[in-house]
């Protein structure tokens, strides 16, 4: 189901279903016919964050309700709420992160050197140092949701301790 993720959404929205769809910028190739002629040109759109995720407070209710939007295939239950909202908090740190700069997503964890971050935009996460840049400039990588984003960060704006 491609982007379903937008019409769940907004399926959310219109039935008072407090939900929240991570999103991140991503670069997608176009083409356009002109007079024969095609076209390509790149154009930055907004694509989920995770996809085929949206995170949502449901009762009992609004959990049958969301199956009658045609845009949801399972519901995974969290036993543990509070790790969710922690995790979520870095999501929502993040999803801003990457509206100013370009992220890059893998899911899986490689090895580098363990830090966490008291202070600064991502203050309360942990990273893994991948490179030390010239001009202070860090390549790292942040935990969040099961997922690793790669970003370059400038190591003077965040208060770091090894973890």
């Amino acid at each position: 189901m491609p982007l379903h993720e937008f019409r769940l959404e907004e399926f959310c929205r219109e039935n008072q279903i407090a939900c929240y769809l991570p999103l991140k910028k991503v670069w997608k190739t176009l083409s356009q016919t002109h007079n024969g002629k095609r076209y390509r040109y790149p154009r930055e759109v907004l694509r989920p964050m995770f996809p085929s995720y949206v995170f949502a407070k449901l009762d009992a209710d609004k959990r049958a309700l969301l199956f009658h939007s045609n845009s949801v295939t399972r519901i995974i239950g969290v036993d543990d709420q509070a790790h969710l909202l922690e995790e979520l908090t870095t999501v929502r740190k993040l999803e801003q992160l990457g509206l100013a700069q370009e992220l890059e997503f893998n899911s899986t964890i490689k090895e580098g050197d363990k830090f966490f971050i008291e202070s600064g935009p991502l203050q309360g996460t942990y990273g893994w140092l991948k490179k030390k840049g010239r001009h202070f400039v860090w390549s790292v990588e942040i935990e969040c949701v099961g997922t690793i984003v790669k970003a370059t960060i400038d190591p003077l704006e965040y208060k770091m301790r090894k973890a």
